[in-house]
């Protein structure tokens, strides 16, 4: 059973590589749970980095139950990554440049309803743990570790991720990652394939 649905995972992932609305990236992360040691091998305070993005988490799901505008604001980091995913070839071979996707908190609510599209609205409140991801805090990726900056030193980076099909059969995705700021975990990245701002 394993293996059929290693399978499946691998045949999803090869069709979201041949169409362009649902574009591939290096995913350096761990399930949630996994490990529960630092990169040290030293444990984690009681309240550790998961239990806290947990607690954000819960409202963050509330709220876009809810479609509570204010409340979610007040879950965001500003300013706000806001490009594709980028890999760390693209930083090579293009002119990749993260300053381009940074979304203002007097933005937000402009870009409100091109975030939280209804696939967004219907699908974070059904979200379970097989959309979370833990970024390893070693990752080479160039997207995590910009990401990394604005976060609390030595807090880990969640990420909620989303693969579905759209109405008209193609398969996309979206993503928000969050990070401990000044203590508080919040949503530091919001990604699709496509760019939120021109």
């Amino acid at each position: 059973m394993a293996l059929k649905k290693h399978i499946i995972i691998v045949l999803v992932m090869l069709l979201c590589q041949v169409s362009y609305s649902c574009r591939p990236h290096p995913r350096p992360e761990e399930k949630l749970l996994q490990t529960k040691a630092v990169s040290n091998g030293a444990k984690e305070p009681a309240m550790n980095n998961e239990k806290m993005f947990r607690v954000s988490l819960r409202r963050f799901k509330q709220a876009v139950k809810t479609h509570n505008k204010q409340e979610l604001k007040l879950l965001f980091n500003f300013p706000l990554q806001t490009s594709p995913q980028w890999t760390n070839d693209e930083v090579l071979n293009s002119n990749v440049n993260p300053k381009t996707g940074l979304l203002t908190e007097s933005e937000f609510l402009s870009f409100f309803n091109d975030i939280f599209t209804a696939d967004v609205l219907r699908l974070i409140p059904v979200s379970d743990e097989s959309d979370l991801l833990k970024i390893d805090k070693l990752t080479d990726e160039n997207y995590y570790k910009q990401l990394m900056k604005v976060a609390d030193e030595n807090s880990t980076l969640f990420e909620l991720n989303k693969q579905y099909t759209q109405d008209n059969g193609q398969e996309t995705s979206f993503g928000f990652v969050f990070g401990k700021v000044n203590g508080s975990y919040k949503v530091i990245s919001y990604y699709r394939p496509w760019p939120l701002k021109d």
